[in-house]
């Protein structure tokens, strides 16, 4: 394919020190070479900063945030700072193929009724192993999924957009802090229609991630992340209120203690499960543990932490 249309490749980045160069060189040695990198680090408090600009290319620009402002004002920043035609988005610790940039640009130039092209993922693992995720391929099931509030079947980091799609900012949700992209995918699909390309063309790196980190840093209101999403569409589309409005804090916030009384009553011992899958799933298999172990201490009689205990030892999650 002859490269004529500038591509922006953009990268927020924080805290990947490990990864963000092998991300960076995934970009550079695509075979589409008429492409700006734009990197944002959000504030890194490791030497990530200083890794990104170890590499000397002229097609990158690098900017900076002396603090962190968290994923939707450093997409939000990349988004203006673009000039592309087409917008693609690389995490900066994960890895495109060689062919990425060319693979979606083709897709789109031959589906000119679509206005955002993903792909099929590969998710690996620190141990060496892989897996691969199928993205879902069926144009009409796709663009129904969003308004029938349906988990999506596409991958945010694997899209390649046409430039007017960004004029659709990201939104700090507020109480929840993870899946903003998915919102940004609710948002998206009400005006613009999405395909995938039918090739495994990214590589999504799966953390060994400190599970003591990640309770500190994740609130239990984000167990409802997905909940808390649709509501937020549900009440847009139906009601014409944009309840990340500050007039609604009150409201989400009731909305969010409701669903976690309710998930109380069925389930008292939820958020150590929870926790305790999720370590499992990082390959944290002493931290999953304690969170099963304190399950069956809460509750000694009941089957709830040795079904839990028996899934961390013996089932492989993903």
């Amino acid at each position: 394919m002859v490269a004529t249309r500038l591509i922006s490749v953009l990268m927020p980045a924080f805290n990947c020190v490990d990864y963000v160069q092998e991300a960076i060189h995934s970009i550079l040695k695509q075979s589409y070479g008429h492409f700006e990198l734009l990197i944002l680090d959000d504030g890194s408090t490791d030497q990530t900063l200083a890794k990104i600009e170890e590499i000397s290319d002229i097609r990158i620009t690098i900017y900076k945030h002396e603090k962190n402002l968290g994923y939707p004002a450093a997409m939000n920043a990349l988004f203006t700072a673009a000039t592309g035609a087409f917008i693609l988005i690389q995490d900066a610790d994960d890895i495109s193929d060689p062919h990425r940039i060319e693979k979606l640009v083709h897709t789109l130039d031959q589906n000119p009724d679509i206005d955002l092209a993903g792909s099929h993922l590969i998710k690996f693992y620190p141990n060496g192993k892989e897996l691969k995720i199928i993205s879902d391929l069926n144009i009409n099931n796709l663009n129904y999924s969003l308004a029938n509030y349906t988990r999506p079947g596409i991958t945010f980091g694997t899209l390649l957009m046409r430039k007017h799609v960004t004029k659709i900012p990201f939104r700090d949700l507020k109480f929840v802090t993870r899946a903003q992209d998915i919102d940004w995918l609710f948002r998206v699909s009400e005006q613009y229609r999405f395909m995938n390309c039918d090739e495994y063309l990214y590589y999504y790196r799966q953390h060994n991630e400190s599970m003591s980190n990640a309770i500190k840093r994740e609130g239990i209101f984000n167990y409802f992340f997905w909940e808390y999403i649709c509501f937020i569409s549900q009440c847009r589309r139906e009601k014409g209120i944009d309840l990340l409005s500050p007039a609604y804090e009150k409201q989400l916030r009731d909305f969010l203690n409701a669903l976690i009384e309710t998930k109380k009553n069925v389930e008292p011992n939820f958020l150590e499960r929870h926790l305790a899958y999720r370590a499992k799933r990082n390959g944290q298999l002493k931290e999953a543990l304690t969170f099963a172990w304190q399950i069956i201490i809460n509750n000694p009689l009941k089957r709830a932490g040795y079904q839990c205990l028996y899934k961390v030892l013996f089932f492989n999650f993903r």
